[in-house]
């Protein structure tokens, strides 16, 4: 079955190519048939002669619009700010069109000393390029309104919509469940309430069933196929707020807060308005769609890269590590990855075989089990390499937080509140946590580390990104953060 998402990007990108391209054949009528540009008037010219040049427009707006972010999830959002990102869009594209046109003719003009605006604003390509971009502005538009209606029509129907579960059997959880189920176009279906003083079957609250326990939720969102959960209990506590987010945040779910309860975590977590309806999401993802393709690439394209040129300095450490104790040059481990996929990931051993005979452990400053081509290795990061492989998988990112192991996550989210919001992310060869702290020797380090992880998340950016691995860079030379 097609997602509700995808068929929405489909249609508009479908829709936008359409507008484009009708938008391009008004934009020559006016120009060569119309009359209105006297100086280009000819009727005998075909737009067979410029469809070309009407199909590199076109590829060039749909990148101008992935990279504006106008193909992500608009749906439940507001049509203003769409109409007015769109706006901003094709002016932007209009501007690129006349630097393209005219920037050479521009610049020449600025060396020779001629006069810069004669010949522009009367020539016949600057009329029919705002005559072109006013078409853009009014077809793209104007679809994308027909289409969102057409998807919102769907929903009143019942089609298409997103299955919501409501955290508490109370007044305020009543209210969103009864206004939600009287505006289906919103795309948001409550399928029932969570309470846990609920423990009988079958009970009803609002016409909604009950469900009765919150370690019941990982199977209820599967069932369901839950996209997202309302937090509406009245409890007042911070610490019940995040017994029942340990249950969800390996999910990739959208969480949302009544406005009440949202002063309770205030200044904890980041939150967004969600338009149309009075709730706060907690954690939401800000990264634009575009920007996660293009990580995704750098990924590729990075990893290969580094993959190749550091062929030599891992054939050498490969050498080392087998000459000092004869043992496997490489370490593999099972790690938890998105959303609690595990995955294996690949290092070069810098500890003793028999480093883990009296069970897992963290590594400690000095740490015995540590041998001395091992510690070279980590200090410089070199031991990290193999993990490119899990890179190119896709397993891992370039950038994220460290892939830990599933017996320190079940015991760090019983320690550590909010701990598993981690696995919201692709794990990293490199992150912020690690160029701003060192290895993981405590709890208390794992603590430390959390913050810098949700700081990255929040902040998640391509430049963040960059400025990471520029920060990855200095580390490795100075050893700083080494153990």
């Amino acid at each position: 079955m097609i997602r509700a998402a995808t068929l929405e990007r489909a249609l508009i990108v479908f829709t936008d190519f359409i507008a484009l391209s009708v938008c391009f054949g008004l934009a020559f009528w006016v120009q060569f048939h119309s009359g209105w540009i006297v100086d280009k008037y000819d009727p005998t010219k075909s737009l067979s002669e410029y469809y070309r040049m009407g199909l590199v427009l076109n590829v060039g707006w749909l990148v101008l619009f992935t990279g504006a972010g106008l193909y992500r999830t608009w749906l439940l959002q507001s049509r203003t700010h769409q109409v007015l990102r769109v706006l901003r869009a094709v002016a932007l594209g209009i501007v690129l069109i006349i630097i393209g046109l005219f920037g050479t003719e521009f610049m020449n003009k600025v060396f020779t000393h001629e006069p810069l605006i004669s010949g522009y604003l009367y020539g016949s390509r600057f009329p029919w390029i705002f005559i072109y971009g006013g078409f853009a502005m009014t077809l793209v538009v104007s679809l994308r309104l027909l289409v969102y209606g057409v998807l919102r029509g769907f929903m009143r129907m019942g089609y298409g919509c997103n299955n919501i579960l409501v955290l508490g059997a109370t007044e305020s959880g009543r209210k969103i469940a009864e206004a939600l189920a009287k505006t289906p176009a919103r795309g948001q279906r409550v399928v029932g309430f969570v309470d846990e003083r609920y423990q009988v079957m079958n009970h009803e609250f609002a016409g909604f069933p009950v469900f009765g326990k919150y370690s019941d939720l990982p199977s209820l969102v599967k069932k369901f196929k839950i996209s997202g959960i309302i937090i509406a209990h009245e409890s007042n506590s911070p610490q019940e707020i995040m017994r029942v987010l340990v249950w969800l945040c390996e999910n990739p779910l959208h969480i949302y807060l009544v406005p009440e309860l949202y002063d309770v975590i205030h200044g904890q977590f980041k939150a967004n308005l969600v338009y149309g309806f009075e709730l706060q999401e907690l954690l939401p993802f800000n990264m634009p769609p575009w920007q996660v393709q293009f990580k995704r690439f750098i990924d590729i394209g990075f990893g290969i890269f580094l993959g190749i040129c550091s062929l030599p300095v891992c054939l050498l450490a490969a050498i080392a590590i087998k000459l000092e104790d004869h043992g496997p040059v490489f370490y593999s481990q099972e790690r938890i990855g998105l959303y609690g996929m595990p995955f294996t990931v690949y290092k070069f051993r810098t500890m003793r075989t028999d480093a883990e005979k009296f069970g897992a452990q963290w590594a400690t400053k000095d740490d015995p089990r540590i041998t001395k081509v091992g510690k070279f290795l980590r200090k410089t990061r070199i031991d990290e390499l193999p993990q490119i492989l899990c890179v190119l998988k896709g397993d891992m990112s370039m950038v994220g937080p460290r892939p830990e192991r599933a017996v320190f996550i079940a015991k760090l989210r019983e320690e550590i509140p909010f701990y598993i919001s981690r696995l919201k992310m692709k794990p990293g060869l490199t992150g912020w946590a690690q160029v701003c702290h060192h290895y993981d020797t405590s709890t208390e380090d794992v603590k430390i580390k959390l913050k810098y992880d949700m700081y990255y998340y929040e902040n998640m950016s391509l430049l963040l990104d960059f400025q990471i691995l520029v920060r990855t860079v200095y580390v490795v030379l100075t050893g700083k953060g080494a153990q």
